[in-house]
């Protein structure tokens, strides 16, 4: 299986305007990202993307808040508003509020079903649209954390949140999959989901980590009477940072494991997924999905050399991820056949340490994935 769509052209350009002192994490730093690119099937598309990391005078750390706003417009209809806020401190110290907004008309996304059940077609997949279909998807969150006691210098925090996701599927034929399978969630759906968990992090930073280690426990509810599908996810994600050379240039080993649970009635935009940018790389997005993944990555990041000039580093990435989509009956398999998928990148920090613009290419047994965007993966 090949990749559906390659950009004939990519274009990214960036330009920052800074605040304050000359200090790398002091003052604002406002970074804008336009973006064109185009294909044959999706025409021309034009984006946009505002970063702002906002220190304070006082050069806090991680920051006093950072925003990121995305705006994307293809010619042939498809568009995505994504608004992202986090704010340290709202309430008390070592509390934090997140607000996250997500609003979007795709007109060629896709869902291959329960892959650890029923592989998928892939000439299906690459020859006509079965898999594919058209949705509008609203997604609104809010989430806050509070220290427990003082335990470990407020690093020991609860968080609960409450997130609304609407998706509608339009346009359908009884030839696409979604019908023809009666897939959960073919005629929309409202979800209204409670989160509740602890997060402990001991990173010594939250874009750029060299250092430390995160734990992220998490119960996600779909309420009764307020959601059309009631299901319960649980997560964990584990994150560790360890320096091994500090010498010509500095690497760090980066480590993530990832595990989600799922119980109940899943409409097809809430099965846990594996592939893409975020998982497995060289995989294409949402490659795996059952109501179970287990997934991990091991990276080794170097920094090569810094020019003095807006304090631009360039550096570059290995990578090795993994991982498995199962059922509910298969836990006796979990770590078993497992997908596979190495890679390499680059990397370019500028104005801010924290801001990093990245690209990577991974190789699979399905075949090449490029990405291009801003932050690590993880």
């Amino acid at each position: 299986m090949g990749n559906k769509i390659l950009p004939l052209l990519v274009f990214v350009f960036f330009t920052a305007t800074t605040f304050a002192q000359e200090s790398q994490n002091t003052g604002k730093k406002i970074i804008p990202i336009p973006e064109f690119s185009y294909s044959s099937d999706f025409g021309l598309k034009v984006a946009g993307e505002i970063l702002v990391y906002d220190y304070g005078f006082n050069s806090k750390t991680p920051f006093e808040t950072f925003n990121r706003y995305r705006l994307s417009y293809s010619t042939v209809g498809a568009f995505a508003m994504h608004y992202i806020s986090k704010r340290t401190d709202p309430f008390s110290e070592g509390s934090r509020i997140e607000w996250y907004g997500f609003i979007t008309r795709n007109i060629s996304d896709y869902f291959l079903g329960n892959t650890a059940e029923n592989e998928f077609d892939d000439l299906k997949f690459d020859e006509n649209e079965f898999y594919h279909f058209k949705m509008d998807r609203i997604d609104l969150k809010a989430l806050i954390r509070l220290p427990v006691g003082n335990w470990d210098d407020d690093k020991f925090q609860s968080k609960v949140g409450l997130n609304f996701i609407y998706e509608r599927p339009f346009d359908l034929s009884e030839n696409q999959f979604l019908e023809d399978e009666n897939i959960e969630g073919k005629n929309g759906a409202l979800l209204s989901v409670l989160e509740s968990g602890i997060v402990i992090d001991k990173r010594n930073s939250e874009f750029r980590a060299s250092k430390g280690y995160l734990i992220d426990f998490g119960v996600r509810w779909a309420l009764p009477f307020v959601s059309k599908y009631h299901n319960v996810q649980n997560s964990l994600n584990l994150l560790s940072f360890l320096p091994i050379y500090d010498g010509l240039f500095f690497t760090s080993l980066a480590s993530r494991i990832t595990l989600t649970q799922s119980f109940g009635e899943l409409p097809y935009w809430q099965y846990p997924a594996l592939g893409g940018s975020g998982t497995i790389r060289g995989f294409m997005y949402r490659r795996f999905t059952s109501e179970n993944t287990l997934s991990y990555s091991l990276e080794a990041r170097s920094w090569f050399f810094k020019l003095p000039y807006k304090n631009i580093e360039l550096g570059g990435q290995v990578f090795v991820d993994g991982g498995k989509a199962f059922t509910n009956e298969n836990w006796d398999s979990l770590f078993l056949e497992h997908k596979t998928a190495l890679g390499f990148g680059g990397v370019m920090s500028i104005f801010t340490p924290d801001f990093i613009m990245k690209a990577e290419i991974g190789f699979s047994e399905d075949g090449t994935g490029v990405y291009l965007g801003t932050g690590y993966s993880f």
